[in-house]
């Protein structure tokens, strides 16, 4: 068996750049071969939070917006807390249902790239979602918008935490 230590220091100790460019060019351009690009991971992204839009929208209304069935749904109980509590958690609830729909169809590296811009990818979903629903919807005000965002920041941001794998095992003996 050959020894990787030995191999990596008489590579670093090659005095000949020429040999180090091309076995790292080598490298990238086998990295860029199997890692997923970032328009597949998006549009990875993009058709989950088209499913949870379908799932949530058929149980809360939000925003007046419905898909199917009458009545307040979902909507009914959040209100007997309070319209923040109602406005925040049906934020909460659209964008962890997206997120949990992409970490269950995206691929690992697919998710990890999504996680690499996690900020950037949930704030996009829910500021493009809250603009969707301003168009079709006269119930969207700043108030309502803003509890709404905030929610549906923090509901997404948090479902990424608990759906990590990384995370599961990061304090306990079974990592090595």
């Amino acid at each position: 068996m050959k020894d990787i230590k030995k191999d990596f220091e008489s590579f670093a100790s090659d005095p000949s750049p020429k040999a180090s460019a091309a076995v790292l060019n080598r490298i990238q351009t086998q990295l860029e071969k199997e890692l997923p690009s970032p328009w597949t991971a998006a549009r990875g992204l993009g058709l989950a939070h088209l499913g949870s839009s379908f799932l949530t929208l058929m149980a809360c209304s939000q925003f007046g917006v419905r898909l199917f069935f009458d009545g307040e749904g979902l909507m009914h109980y959040f209100m007997k807390i309070s319209p923040t509590f109602c406005m925040s958690f049906c934020g909460a609830l659209y964008l962890a249902t997206t997120v949990l729909l992409a970490r269950l169809f995206l691929t690992h590296d697919e998710w990890n790239l999504i996680l690499r811009s996690r900020g950037l990818s949930i704030a996009s979903l829910a500021l493009i979602s809250l603009g969707g629903f301003s168009l079709v919807s006269h119930e969207v005000n700043f108030e309502t918008g803003l509890l709404w965002f905030f929610g549906a920041a923090l509901g997404g941001e948090l479902v990424t935490y608990v759906k990590s794998p990384h995370l599961w095992f990061s304090h306990t003996s079974l990592r090595k």
